[in-house]
């Protein structure tokens, strides 16, 4: 009677360990360079999030602080003296308005794609026979749920923007009134004076960063419950750091070893190409180093493409059990 209760008693389910860290390391390369459709949706999760403004760096024109007062003077007193026009209001709106379209939008396509390639990495390793099956991958949290977590991730840097700000504005305003070196940029000389408040901007955020990944991950593959993941995250972080600060970190360098030389000579080339499209804008000699520019910039998204691929693929199969 004991031994068939026994035999009809369901056996104890396996307990699994984390895929250690360098066999990690492997599969997140393996993962990747296998499977190109990981680098468009890591891609598309980079441009969303902010990564358009790196990329469009070559083609980009700042304005020079005296581009900026004399652009920015007038409207900024009209309004500090109470007196503003109402079509100025009115661009006062419409910038707030598209400005918010835009960072929603971007917050919700980089959700949709960071949850699409943990989906599609976890997939992959379970076919390479690294990592364990996940049970309910059909069914992913919704898209909203990671945008929250994402959204929840800039207020601790927020917070330290706040606190610093004074201190920043009074430094800029000096340095573009009263400078003390003309030569030097003037962000060079803004970041020389707050060393300390920068850096711990940059901290915050970084570490911010890395707890929201990490709680992504623990919302999709452990359907944790929002503020649980949002916890875990942080918890991942302190209890961790030996894994995923090093997993972070090899990550960054990937993405910066990848797209980093292609972008700076995509900077360099722009100005050569700038100066044929002035100097001769129809000829062979023109349309030939356009589109030899073009081809280097689309390289470059390329190469951003895999190295966010594989930097999200470590950060994941870095918690993913064994098989």
């Amino acid at each position: 009677m004991a031994a068939g209760t026994a035999a009809r008693s369901p056996s104890p389910a396996p307990i699994t360990r984390r895929i250690p860290w360098r066999t990690a390391l492997a599969a997140a390369l393996v993962v990747t360079l296998g499977r190109p459709a990981t680098w468009v949706v890591a891609l598309a999760g980079f441009l969303a999030g902010g990564g358009v403004i790196a990329l469009a760096w070559p083609v980009l024109v700042l304005p020079t602080p005296s581009g900026l007062q004399n652009i920015l003077g007038a409207p900024v007193a009209t309004l500090a003296f109470g007196n503003p026009s109402a079509e100025f209001m009115r661009l006062i709106a419409v910038t707030a308005g598209t400005a918010t379209v835009v960072f929603v939008s971007g917050l919700v396509a980089g959700a949709w794609a960071e949850r699409r390639g943990i989906a599609m990495v976890l997939v992959a390793a379970e076919e390479e026979g690294y990592a364990a099956p996940v049970p309910r991958l059909a069914t992913l949290p919704a898209v909203l749920r990671v945008a929250v977590i994402r959204l929840a991730a800039l207020i601790p840097p927020l917070v330290v923007f706040v606190l610093a700000w004074p201190t920043l504005y009074a430094v800029t305003y000096h340095e573009l009134i009263l400078p003390d070196d003309l030569v030097t940029p003037l962000p060079v000389r803004v970041v020389a004076q707050l060393p300390v408040q920068l850096s711990a901007l940059l901290l915050v955020w970084a570490a911010s960063d890395l707890a929201a990944a990490l709680a992504v991950r623990r919302l999709i593959v452990e359907r944790r419950r929002l503020a649980t993941a949002w916890l875990l995250g942080w918890a991942d972080l302190v209890r961790r750091p030996h894994r995923v600060i090093p997993a972070a970190l090899i990550g960054d360098l990937a993405v910066v070893a990848a797209a980093g030389p292609a972008l700076v000579a995509s900077a360099l080339a722009w100005a050569q190409v700038r100066d044929a499209l002035e100097l001769a804008p129809d000829s062979p000699l023109g349309i030939a180093v356009t589109v030899m520019w073009v081809a280097l910039w689309l390289g470059c998204l390329v190469l951003a493409g895999f190295g966010n691929a594989f930097r999200a693929a470590l950060l994941t199969l870095e918690g993913a059990r064994r098989a």
